[in-house]
């Protein structure tokens, strides 16, 4: 039998939690130095309850909890504070949040530290209550994330190992890179992009809308690649909003 596991005080965001019997939470947290876990607030519904806390998402915790197996009970949750002039994401900046918390529960897996992967999303949601512009903060999160997980894109080279062409046409693999076209290829449609359109996407070149536009295509394809068919719910809320 595995023995029971304590944490005390671990820094965590609340991911996703939803209502357990009559007066408890089941909880999706993302600790900083734990990775993903689940826990069982138990009473943490009730009025005043100490772990009501673990109920808000894009608040910074200090989390404790012991258990064993998938689901550990949490005793203890206080805030950990607040970056000075910083506060929750409001307006299509939360559905960009909420987006963010999606991919971390589909990506990653129980009990897999990612200390990078949480400062990642600590930045991105500093970018979304600052109000900065919220496609270049999701395109940042996507690559930083796929790339803390092992799935990063390969924009340095084409498939043989050459410099990338501005003016060239390549169809971008999965796992393996940029694959060379013939010339007179038509890009902008399924996985084909221009090099300059790679190369801007490699150096996060946000202000071209070219580069805005290829990045937003590859990396949703990126993501569903690794989703393995598994639907992101945020994605068609906000496509309906929109």
């Amino acid at each position: 039998m595995s023995s029971i596991r304590r944490v005390e005080l671990a820094e965590a965001w609340v991911l996703h939690s939803r209502p357990f019997r009559e007066t408890s939470l089941i909880v999706e947290a993302f600790a900083r130095d734990h990775g993903r876990v689940g826990l069982v607030a138990r009473g943490g519904r009730r009025p005043r309850s100490p772990l009501g806390l673990a109920a808000q998402p894009f608040r910074r915790l200090l989390l404790s909890w012991a258990g064993r197996g998938e689901l550990a009970s949490l005793h203890r949750a206080e805030s950990a504070g607040q970056a000075t002039g910083s506060g929750p994401p409001s307006g299509n900046a939360l559905f960009a949040g909420l987006y963010l918390n999606e991919l971390l529960l589909k990506l990653t897996r129980r009990e897999d530290p990612h200390p990078e992967v949480f400062d990642h999303y600590c930045g991105a949601l500093a970018g979304l209550s600052a109000a900065r512009p919220i496609e270049a903060v999701l395109r940042c999160f996507e690559m930083d994330l796929l790339a803390a997980l092992g799935f990063g894109l390969n924009l340095n080279c084409d498939t043989r190992g050459r410099a990338l062409a501005p003016g060239a046409a390549y169809r971008y693999r999965m796992e393996e890179g940029a694959e060379a076209l013939p010339s007179g290829v038509r890009i902008g449609q399924a996985m084909n992009f221009s090099g300059a359109e790679l190369l801007g996407i490699a150096r996060r070149d946000w202000a071209s809308r070219d580069a805005r536009r290829a990045a937003r295509r590859m990396l949703k394809a990126a993501i569903d690649f690794y989703l393995e068919g598994r639907p992101l719910h945020t994605r068609r809320v906000f496509a309906a909003m929109q």
